[in-house]
Parts: C-alpha cells; sequence; structure tokens
C-alpha cells in the first residue's frame, strides 16, 4: 500500500497526516500556524515532513494552501499566509527534506477530496466553496478542475461585495463579508466597536451561543453574514449555473449556519422572481471535513503516479 503526506495549511492551524492511494487517513495531527513570519510557516513545514518521513517513509507530500498556484507550481498569492508567496516553497521543502512537494490550492484540493471520494463523487459540474478564515473556491465542468489563465479561476474570495472610498479593495472582497473569521467575526467584533484584532471574538460557537441567549449583536451578525453568504451564492449560481454547490470549511459542520444560509437563500429566492423561475442548485456540506484539504492535495500525486 503506497502511501503519501497530506498537510493543510488553515490561517488558524496547520492540519497533517498520511493519506492512502484510496484516500482513507491512517493518521492525522495538527499544530497552530505561526503566521507571524513566513520563515516560520516553512520551518513548521520542513519539521512535519521531516517527522512523517522518519516515522513512515513517505518521499512525496502534497501540500493545500491559500493562494494562486500556476502551473510551474509556484505561488502568485498567500492569502491568510502573508508574504509566503514571495518564496518558491516547493522548492524550499523539497530541498530540505528531500521529498517531492506538490502544492494545491486549498478550495482545490477540498473540491478534488469531494470529487474524488465526498459529496460530489457523483457530480461533474459543481462549485466548491470553503468559508474558512476567508473564503476559497474551485470550478469543476465536465468532471474536470477549471484552472482559467493564471490559475485563479474560483477565487470567489476576491470577488467585491460593495466599495468604500477609504479602506484597500480587499476590504470589500467576499472574503471579507462571507468568511467564518473575516466576515462573522469581524461583523460582530465591530458591532461591539472592537477594532484592535488581538481583542476580537474569534470563536464561531461563542458567537452562536449569545445568539441563542438573545445577545442583539450576535443575533444581528449572524443575519447579516447569512445575508452576505446568499449573495455569493447567488451570484455563483448565476455565473456558472452548477448542478451543486459544496460548502467547506469548519463553518459547514454546523448545523445551525448552514440552516441560517439556506433559509437566507429562500428569502432570496422569494423576493427575487428571475431566479426563483431559474431556480437554485443543490447545496451540500463538506463530506470530509477537516480531512478534505490533506486528501485533495494527495489525490494530485496519486493522478501524477498514474
Amino acid at each position: 500500500m503506497t502511501k503519501y503526506a497530506g498537510i493543510d495549511i488553515g490561517g488558524s492551524f496547520i492540519k497533517y497526516g498520511i493519506v492512502t492511494e484510496t484516500g482513507d487517513i491512517l493518521f492525522s495531527d495538527k499544530c497552530p500556524t505561526d503566521r507571524t513570519k513566513p520563515d516560520l510557516v516553512l520551518d513548521a513545514l520542513s519539521g512535519i515532513i521531516d517527522k512523517l518521513k522518519s516515522v513512515y517513509g513517505i518521499d512525496q507530500v502534497g501540500i493545500s494552501i491559500p493562494g494562486v498556484i500556476n502551473k510551474d507550481n509556484k505561488m502568485l498569492t498567500s492569502g491568510a499566509l502573508e508574504g509566503l508567496h514571495k518564496y518558491d516553497v516547493s522548492a524550499i521543502l523539497a530541498e530540505r527534506t528531500q521529498t517531492k512537494v506538490q502544492l494545491v490550492n486549498d478550495a482545490n484540493a477540498v473540491a478534488y477530496a469531494e470529487k474524488w471520494v465526498g459529496a460530489a463523487e457523483n457530480c461533474d459540474n459543481f462549485v466548491c466553496l470553503p468559508l474558512g478564515t476567508g473564503v476559497g473556491g474551485s470550478i469543476f465542468i465536465n468532471g474536470e478542475l477549471v484552472r482559467g489563465r493564471s490559475g485563479a479561476a474560483g477565487e470567489f474570495g476576491m470577488t467585491l461585495m460593495g466599495l468604500g472610498k477609504n479602506d484597500p479593495v480587499g476590504y470589500e472582497s467576499a472574503s471579507f463579508y462571507c468568511g467564518a473569521v473575516a466576515g462573522l467575526c469581524r461583523i460582530y467584533n465591530m458591532k461591539l466597536g472592537k477594532k484592535n484584532f488581538a481583542d476580537w471574538e474569534r470563536d464561531i460557537k461563542v458567537i452562536l451561543d449569545l445568539a441563542a441567549s438573545g445577545q442583539v449583536e450576535a443575533q444581528e451578525s449572524l443575519t447579516e453574514f447569512y445575508q452576505n453568504t446568499a449573495v455569493l451564492l447567488l451570484n455563483v449560481s448565476v455565473s456558472i449555473d452548477p448542478e451543486l454547490i459544496v460548502i467547506g470549511g469548519g463553518i459547514s459542520e454546523n448545523q445551525t449556519i448552514m440552516t441560517g444560509i439556506n433559509e437566507a437563500i429562500q428569502d432570496l429566492l422569494v423576493r427575487y422572481s428571475d431566479m426563483s423561475a431559474i431556480g437554485f442548485p443543490e447545496i451540500a456540506s463538506c463530506m470530509l471535513g477537516n480531512t478534505a484539504g490533506m486528501i485533495g492535495a494527495v489525490s494530485q500525486l496519486i493522478k501524477g503516479d498514474k
């Protein structure tokens, strides 16, 4: 049985493990992501790979990572991992650890995994939309990933949902409206007047519990977040007209949030007659949860081996 190392770098945690050629997870663990300096991310990745190599004898690593990855396996942007795209990540890690390193955009990794052994296994035309720290996205048409000119196809988090005159344009992106941290947590903390990120409440469950207990700011924040996400999903739907939209990220595992998003979509359909006439694609949660990034990154190593 061939074994591969899978690593999924998120804004909060680096998840890693051993994945088989059939998509099964033999081992998994995680550690916090230190995003203060790119060098610290590279050091953490090197240590993880060396550990997995010594214990499991792997010589190939698939890494799910935020940002646009071009056809040369290099990062053009790096999302929440600020500045990491200035480094040739795959080459540096390959040299340090003497392993083959394949980078895969994090949203694409989730989509690859869900298409392989998950919610989209029997679907050829779908969109995967991870709502993590920010928002990712990927598009499958006729069973194949759409990469686009630069590899940025499906970067729905970069689409603009407003345009203020003073703040950087990126602050008006879908990530800052619909992401779990950059969206929901930001909306909630701004309502409380907390502008310093260090003072933010960043636990989604806390916000949900406060809303359930009657806190107005939490309830209003959730309503706004659901509406924002419904608008994004509607825009994706009319742009691509997929059969299925798979919602990824930890937020997709929370039934309260998924119900809120679906209710906001139904409210939009009532108010938007043309969209109601067209109909809406099926909305599903990612089946593979927090393992999807690891599985999807490894799937591309397996594809290359065949």
